[in-house]
């Protein structure tokens, strides 16, 4: 970007310069001004040599016969450092006495006005084999602007258009790197945006003015799109709060109502409902500044949320097992999230297991514990996108979808990893991997 930015510069730059120089030179010579062509002197140049006897002579060549054909009164004086010199034709009187300092006179031109252009001469210095060489010539004037143009043109590449294009195409690059610097910074910190992390803001002090009002533009769409985060997170929390009362109540009848096949059905589905009430309120939850990870015993946390699920598993045809590496194993966590993710997996395994077999939880001394089921399991395909809200890889009337969403949100706030793997003898194998506590104290999600 930033060659191209200067390649373009490079060229606006010499646009530029050839329309102001083409105005100038036209201003000057658009009154018929004449002037000495430098093919003159470099014909006169090429033509010049050292005699036998050492003396500058000129040299009959066709480009100087040319030259003469066309300009019959064509004079010049030419002199070497030596001094030298040789004159060809008649020069004006006017020059007659210039002649002797011929090697003290610099590059010059004398432009005449008016024909026959008599008075029009150049004074011209050239490199040849035995060095510096002055020429003055004249009686060959020309009032061709657009040779002048060309002539201008040429030169100007060379000692003007060249130099610039040079050192535009080193400092540009360099200037707009080092005036873009706090704009890359700010592009690093955009990719890096976490939308859950509510009230982020990108920094717009090092960035340059024409870019700050993009920057600020962006700062208010994340203002904006933060606060209907925050409203939708108000609202689904409302909703799951209003809804914990009905069904409390309604968990409390079926409970009540004569063991049989109607009430299991029942029970399920209020199971459902209060499941999926505390699944949009742990998403509402997790992640929030207060949610503090603390050492726990995985061991004790995955009793407990078995015993509570176990008479669930067990009317539903399952049989429940859990085994443990060793008595005690401290991971950093919250109870109440890791709690839900053994729930959400044991419930998964009964909704999907095939209704029938043997639902394993094991806790390994690393921090890891596998939830297995006997059931079909989950294709290699549609191993990722289960975790996707909302996803099923079979339609059932069980779940909405969110359980484990919702795990692996917890998972990934925990620092931890989960994974599905295929069971021994079949089935689905959910293997959750979380951080042992031993070199932690206290953490927060925000530190995470």
């Amino acid at each position: 970007m930033t060659h191209q930015l200067a390649w373009q510069l490079v060229l606006l730059q010499a646009l530029f310069v050839q329309i102001v120089v083409s105005i100038i030179v036209w201003q000057q010579f658009a009154e018929n001004v004449s002037y000495i062509s430098d093919s003159v002197n470099y014909t006169i140049l090429k033509c010049l040599s050292i005699s036998q006897d050492g003396r500058l002579t000129l040299e009959d060549r066709p480009p100087l016969r040319k030259l003469i054909q066309r300009a019959p009164a064509l004079w010049f004086v030419a002199q070497d450092e030596q001094g030298r010199r040789i004159v060809y034709g008649v020069p004006p009187a006017a020059y007659q006495a210039l002649i002797p300092s011929l090697e003290e006179l610099a590059v010059s031109d004398i432009h005449s006005a008016r024909a026959p252009y008599s008075l029009t001469m150049r004074v011209f210095i050239g490199k040849t084999s035995w060095g510096t060489v002055h020429v003055m010539s004249g009686g060959a004037p020309s009032t061709n602007i657009y040779g002048m143009l060309l002539g201008v043109f040429d030169y100007l590449i060379w000692h003007l258009t060249l130099p610039i294009a040079l050192l535009t195409i080193i400092t540009i690059p360099l200037i707009i790197r080092r005036a873009f610097k706090g704009v890359r910074q700010v592009a690093d910190q955009a990719r890096s945006v976490d939308i859950s992390q509510r009230g982020t803001q990108l920094p717009d002090e090092n960035v340059p003015l024409e870019i700050r009002p993009l920057v600020l533009a962006f700062n208010a769409a994340l203002g904006r799109i933060s606060e209907d985060y925050n409203a939708r997170d108000r609202f689904l929390s409302s909703a799951a709060h209003e809804l914990r009362a009905p069904i409390a109540v309604l968990s409390a009848r079926v409970e009540n109502l004569p063991a049989g096949a109607a009430r299991v059905t029942l029970l399920r589905d209020v199971t459902r409902l209060a499941n999926l009430a505390e699944q949009l309120l742990d998403l509402q939850r997790i992640g929030k500044p207060h949610t503090v990870l603390k050492p726990l015993d995985l061991v004790g946390a995955v009793k407990e949320v078995i015993s509570d699920v176990a008479p669930l598993a067990v009317e539903a045809g399952y049989e429940l097992e859990m085994v443990t590496a060793q008595p005690t194993v401290t991971v950093l966590g919250d109870l109440p999230s890791l709690s839900r993710v053994v729930t959400n997996l044991l419930q998964n395994a009964i909704a999907h297991g095939g209704g029938q077999g043997l639902i394993k939880v094991s806790v390994g001394a690393n921090g890891e514990f596998e939830v297995t089921d006997a059931g079909p399991g989950i294709p290699a395909a549609e191993r990722t996108r289960i975790f996707e809200p909302f996803y099923r890889v079979r339609p059932s009337s069980f779940g909405a979808g969110l359980g484990l969403h919702l795990v692996e949100e917890i998972v990934d706030f925990h620092g931890g990893r989960i994974e599905v793997v295929e069971a021994r003898g079949g089935g689905a194998c959910f293997r959750v991997t979380l951080r042992l506590a031993q070199n932690h104290s206290e953490l927060r999600f925000g530190q995470i």
